[in-house]
């Protein structure tokens, strides 16, 4: 029986894993034309797309385990957290080297991972402490 605590992360994790795919892919194919629309170096757009596709396998792979593995969330989340912090410090240390597109995509995918982190984050504080290999806690 499929528990629906853990519906909403499901969802999300799943969401995350899909974008990440998504840029990823489009990070391969379309290496140099975003190079020249956004001036991020091609090298740094093929690594990004190789890194996000493996992102994206474990993520959902991850979605698709029952009961979900809260450590693998939890490093989900910080990796997403982390994506963040490093998208706010691209921004602040190297924007000039950015065109304008480059710089709009950079925030605009920023602002979807902190969104799909914070329902993921939701979606593990719902699922709460049970798992099929927790023990109730005694008084």
């Amino acid at each position: 029986m499929k528990d629906n605590r853990s519906h909403l992360l499901r969802i999300a994790l799943l969401t995350d894993a899909g974008a990440s795919l998504i840029c990823g892919g489009a990070a391969l194919v379309l290496a140099d034309p975003l190079t020249h629309w956004t001036g991020i170096a091609s090298w740094i757009l093929y690594a990004l797309g190789v890194g996000l596709a493996i992102f994206a396998a474990d993520v959902a792979l991850t979605a698709t385990r029952d009961p979900i593995n809260r450590f693998f969330v939890k490093v989900i989340i910080a990796a997403n957290v982390a994506w963040v912090g490093g998208s706010v410090l691209v921004l602040l240390l190297y924007s000039d080297r950015l065109t304008m597109i480059g710089q709009l995509m950079v925030e605009v995918i920023a602002i979807f991972v902190a969104t799909v982190t914070t329902v993921e984050t939701v979606g593990l504080k719902r699922l709460g402490g049970h798992t099929s290999s927790t023990k109730p806690r005694t008084a």
